[in-house]
């Protein structure tokens, strides 16, 4: 233990500062270029930003590991896919809630995560009931917005007369 006090401990923090900060550039040019090419929901970039900084960490952990010892390695590589997706995990949690304000909790997640009360606060965000947001009648499609309709129902303006007609109910008695 004590051969690594000193340089090498130097050496090692410097090769991991410098890997994860390529591999946040790396995750975020790949979120960000993976979105725009397969037009991607803002929900999904964030899953392929996380996604990849998680894997980009863990292909880091490579050298560290001593050779030739294959569980060690896997294990060394598994603990930076679980350090980010629990470290991430108040981003992934307001994903899969439908937050609306999803962008605020993965800024605040990823600038102030590292100390425990950004974490905190984050997570706590995203458990936090949001306002009812009223929905349109609009839902989005790969080829634009269309209107929302539920079991193959017309929309009221597209009624005939006469089922108008028929539908009213002090109108029902008399004759067509």
């Amino acid at each position: 233990m004590n051969s690594f006090i000193g340089p090498a401990l130097i050496g090692w923090v410097s090769t991991l500062a410098i890997s994860v900060g390529v591999s946040l550039i790396v995750a975020g040019a790949l979120a960000v270029w993976s979105g725009r090419l397969l037009g991607l929901a803002p929900e999904h970039k964030l899953w392929a930003f996380i996604v990849g900084f998680a894997f980009l960490c863990s292909l880091s952990t490579v050298s560290i590991s001593q050779p030739g010892t294959w569980s060690d390695t896997l294990f060394v590589a598994m603990l930076p896919i679980w350090a980010i997706l629990i470290y991430f995990l108040p981003s992934v949690a307001a994903i899969y809630g439908g937050q609306p304000n999803l962008n605020g909790i993965f800024f605040m997640n990823l600038l102030f995560g590292w100390t425990i009360a950004g974490w905190v606060v984050a997570f706590s965000w995203t458990l936090r009931r949001s306002a009812k947001v009223k929905r349109s009648n609009l839902r989005r499609t790969p080829f634009g917005e269309v209107a929302n309709n539920k079991a193959g129902r017309r929309p009221a303006f597209n009624y005939s007369a006469r089922q108008v007609y028929l539908r009213t109910p002090q109108l029902r008695t008399t004759k067509i």
